[in-house]
């Protein structure tokens, strides 16, 4: 007999610091990742990747939301001040997810 095992929803807080850090080129370690344990997990757009049993874990919309908003800031950075990150960091702690899907 086969037996799935359900995912598990985890907790997150994310912080806009963490966001900041990221997004300028201050931290390798995406915001998520800080709430895990980034050397079981790997965060990636749409799902986070379980390094011990070689799977994917499909996260949900606002997971995916969140990590491409975070991405685009990520790439115009570069162009704009400080206090204009700043501010968008902070939008950006409103709309992280609050769980995760981890196995």
């Amino acid at each position: 007999m086969w037996y799935i095992r359900p995912m598990q929803k985890v907790k997150i807080k994310v912080s806009r610091y963490d966001i900041f850090d990221y997004v300028v080129g201050n931290s390798i370690f995406d915001p998520i990742e800080k709430c895990i344990d980034p050397t079981k997990y790997e965060v990636y757009d749409t799902f986070i990747y379980d390094v011990k049993s070689k799977k994917d874990l499909i996260q949900g919309d606002k997971y995916c939301r969140f990590e491409k908003e975070m991405a685009l800031l990520k790439k115009n950075a570069r162009s704009m001040q400080p206090n204009e990150i700043d501010r968008l960091c902070e939008e950006l702690e409103e709309i992280a997810p609050e769980s995760l899907n981890v196995d």
